[in-house]
C-alpha cells in the first residue's frame, strides 16, 4: 500500500464540495454530468479546482459514448485529501494526488501500470523520467509550474529602472523604489506553508542549492544533521534575514484570501510579488505588464527557478475487474494526455502560468516564453515538500511570524531543529482518534457542534461542499468539503474538512426558526443563480418558527447578508477545532449527535 504519509497540505495552494445522500470519497456527492448510456457505467473522477465541464467535453468529442461522475472537493487541503483517501483506499477510477515521489510513495497496490499504453508516448521523456517506478508509470504528470518572483515590467521601464540580476542589484533596487514612494514587495501570507517555500527557495539560491546543500538535505531528513550544526545552513538563514532587512519578505499581503494579495498587484504601484500562484498575465485584464524572475542569489552565479507538478492522474487498480468501465477510463487517460485535453482542464489563466508535459506543447504565450532559455539551461531547482510534510506547517507559520515581525531567525532555526524528530520518525501531533469512517455530513454535524459551542451559539447551520454543474470552479468554499478516515487526527486532517480553512473565523447570525426552514429549503446560495448547496441543521433542540436564534453558520449568501447582520466572531475555526476534537480520545458516529 501507500506509505502513510501524515502531513501534507498546500499551501496552495492549493492551496474543492456534498448532497445529503450517496456520500462518497473524500469530496463526498459524485454528480453525473454526461448522458447515461446503459452500456457504459459512469467513470468516477476527481479534479480538485480544474474545469471539470470544459474537460468533460473535450472527453465527448472524441468519445461520446463515456459517461463520467464528478467526485468534488473544495476545501483548503487537497493535498491531505487526496492522500487521505489513497490511504483508505477510497478512490475514484481516475485518481489524482499532489504530490508524487515513485522512489518512497508505493502506489502498485492500488493504481494500474501504465507504461505499456501508447500515449505516454505523447510525454516528454525527462518528465517520464520523474515518475518512473522500476520501469512501472502509475501515475502521469499534468501541468507544471516555475515558481519564481513575479516582477511589474511597466513599473521598471516607468521608472527606468533595470531588472535585478543579484541579490547585491535587487538591495539597490529597493533603496530606490522607497526614495520613489513604490511598493517593494507582497508576499502571499494566506497559507502557513508558503512561509516554508520561501525559506527554502531562497536557501536554493545559496547553501541549500549546491552539492552539499543537496547532501545536506538527506542528512537533516535521516537525523544525521541538523540547522544550527551547519554552517552552510546557517549561512543561508543568515542570507534569508537579508531579504527581510530589504523589505521582500513582510506581512503585507492579505493574511485571509491571495486573490485580494494578487489583486492589489495589478494596482500597478509594486514592484514585485513573492507566492506560489504567481501568474498574473495580460488574460487577466491588466494594462501593467509582468514577468517571471529567479530567486536571486548573493552574486548572480547561482540564481534559481523552482520547478513543482501540479498533479498526477492514474487509474484505479480495481477497473480490472470491469473490463467495459477499464476501457472507458482508458480514454480519458488518451484524452488527458493530449494537449486539448489537459488545457480544457485548466482555467485560463492557469494554463497561461503552466507548462505542458507534452512533446508537441508550446511555451509561446504563456508567462514562461522570455524564460525558457534559463529553464532549458537548467537553471532550477525541484520543489521541496516530500518528506518534510511534518515541519512545513510549524516552520511556516513560524516563518511568517519571522515576516510579521514577531518572531526572529533563531526562532525559525530553533522551530526546524525542534521539528527534526518528527520529520524523522513521522511523528505529528495527534489531536483524537477517528474509530470508524465519518461520511461528510457526520463531519458537518461536528463541526456545527464545534462551531456553536465556540461562539456561544445556540445552533447551527453547515453548508455541504458539494459539484453544482455551471457553478465557478471553486464551488462551495465556505462548507464542509469532505470525510474523515478511521485514523488518527491531525491539524492537517480538519484542514481538509473545516469551512474555515486554516485561519478564517466563524461567522453568526440571528435567525428566526422560519428563516432557517426557509435556508434548509434553498440552500447557500453562493452564486445567486438558485443552484443551493444544502444545509445540515446542527442543534440541540427542534428551532420553533417564530423564535429567534443565535446561529453559527458556514455559507452566507448576499441576499442573507442583506436581509441580517453577518457577525465575525473574532473565533479562528481551527482553534476551536482543536479544542472540540482534542476534548476526545477517539471519536465516532456516536459522538456526531448533540443532545
Amino acid at each position: 500500500m501507500m506509505k502513510k504519509i501524515s502531513r501534507r497540505s498546500f499551501l496552495q495552494v492549493c492551496g474543492i464540495t456534498a448532497a445529503a445522500a450517496a456520500l462518497t470519497a473524500c469530496g463526498g456527492t459524485k454528480t453525473e454530468t454526461a448522458k447515461k448510456d446503459a452500456a457504459h457505467e459512469a467513470i468516477t473522477f476527481m479534479a480538485p479546482y480544474k474545469e471539470i465541464e470544459a474537460f468533460i467535453e473535450q472527453v465527448h468529442s472524441v468519445y461520446p459514448e463515456v459517461n463520467i461522475e464528478v467526485v468534488p472537493y473544495s476545501g483548503d487541503n487537497t493535498t491531505t485529501c487526496l492522500e487521505n483517501m489513497f490511504a483508505a483506499g477510497d478512490l475514484p477510477d481516475v485518481c489524482t494526488l499532489t504530490y508524487y515521489d515513485p522512489r518512497t510513495d508505493l502506489v502498485s497496490d492500488k493504481l494500474l501500470d501504465l507504461s505499456g499504453y501508447d500515449f505516454t508516448d505523447n510525454y516528454v521523456e525527462s518528465r517520464l523520467q520523474d515518475v518512473f517506478d522500476n520501469g512501472a508509470i502509475y501515475l502521469l504528470p499534468s501541468t507544471y509550474n516555475c515558481y519564481g518572483i513575479t516582477y511589474n515590467k511597466t513599473l521598471l521601464k516607468k521608472y527606468g529602472w533595470e531588472l535585478p540580476n543579484s541579490f547585491t542589484e535587487l538591495e539597490e533596487l529597493a533603496a530606490k523604489a522607497k526614495e520613489a514612494g513604490v511598493d517593494l514587495c507582497l508576499p502571499q501570507i494566506q497559507y502557513p506553508g508558503y512561509g516554508f517555500q520561501y525559506l527554502c527557495n531562497i536557501a536554493e539560491a545559496d547553501f541549500l542549492g549546491t552539492l552539499d546543500g543537496r547532501l545536506w538535505q538527506r542528512d537533516y531528513l535521516s537525523g544525521k544533521a541538523n540547522v544550527s550544526n551547519t554552517p552552510g545552513m546557517m549561512h543561508a538563514m543568515a542570507y534569508v534575514q537579508k531579504w527581510k532587512d530589504i523589505g521582500m519578505l513582510n506581512d503585507s499581503g492579505d493574511a485571509l484570501d491571495d486573490n485580494v494579495t494578487r489583486q492589489r498587484m495589478t494596482e500597478g504601484n509594486t514592484l514585485f510579488l513573492l507566492g506560489n500562484t504567481n501568474g498574473i498575465v495580460e488574460a487577466d485584464g491588466n494594462a501593467d505588464k509582468f514577468g517571471l524572475m529567479p530567486f536571486l542569489s548573493e552574486d548572480g552565479t547561482q540564481n534559481v527557478f523552482v520547478l513543482n507538478v501540479n498533479r498526477f492522474y492514474g487509474l484505479n487498480k480495481k477497473l480490472e475487474q470491469d473490463p467495459q468501465k477499464l476501457e472507458d477510463a482508458l480514454k480519458v487517460m488518451r484524452v488527458l494526455s493530449t494537449v486539448a485535453g489537459t488545457s480544457a482542464l485548466q482555467p485560463a489563466t492557469a494554463l497561461k502560468s503552466s507548462l505542458l508535459p507534452f512533446k508537441d506543447a508550446k511555451a509561446d504565450g504563456t508567462y514562461y516564453a522570455d524564460i525558457a532559455d534559463a529553464l532549458n539551461a537548467g537553471n532550477t531547482a525541484p520543489f521541496i515538500y516530500s518528506g518534510w510534510e511534518n515541519t512545513v506547517v510549524t516552520t511556516g507559520l513560524k516563518m511568517l511570524d519571522f515576516m510579521k515581525g514577531n518572531a526572529a531567525m533563531e526562532d525559525v532555526i530553533r522551530q526546524l531543529d525542534e521539528d527534526q524528530d518528527s520529520v524523522v520518525n513521522n511523528t505529528p501531533d495527534v489531536i483524537t482518534t477517528v474509530t470508524e469512517e465519518l461520511s461528510q455530513e457526520d463531519c458537518a454535524m461536528l463541526v456545527g457542534r464545534c462551531f456553536a459551542q465556540a461562539t456561544g451559539s445556540d445552533l447551527a447551520l453547515v453548508s455541504l461542499s458539494t459539484w453544482i454543474p455551471g457553478n465557478p470552479t471553486e464551488q462551495n468554499h465556505h462548507g464542509v468539503a469532505a470525510k474523515l478516515y478511521a485514523k488518527d487526527i491531525t491539524d492537517y486532517d480538519l484542514s481538509v474538512i473545516l469551512p474555515t480553512g486554516w485561519n478564517r473565523t466563524i461567522q453568526t447570525v440571528s435567525l428566526t426558526g422560519q428563516q432557517i426552514s426557509s435556508l434548509l429549503a434553498s440552500g447557500y446560495d453562493a452564486y445567486g443563480n438558485g443552484k443551493g448547496y444544502p444545509y445540515v441543521l446542527v442543534s440541540p433542540v427542534q428551532p420553533e418558527a417564530d423564535k429567534t436564534y443565535q446561529v453559527a453558520i458556514c455559507g452566507v449568501s448576499d441576499q442573507l447578508a442583506a436581509e441580517t447582520t453577518v457577525t465575525d466572531s473574532g473565533v479562528v475555526g481551527m482553534d476551536a477545532a482543536k479544542a472540540f476534537f482534542g476534548a476526545y480520545t477517539t471519536i465516532s458516529r456516536a459522538d456526531t449527535a448533540w443532545s
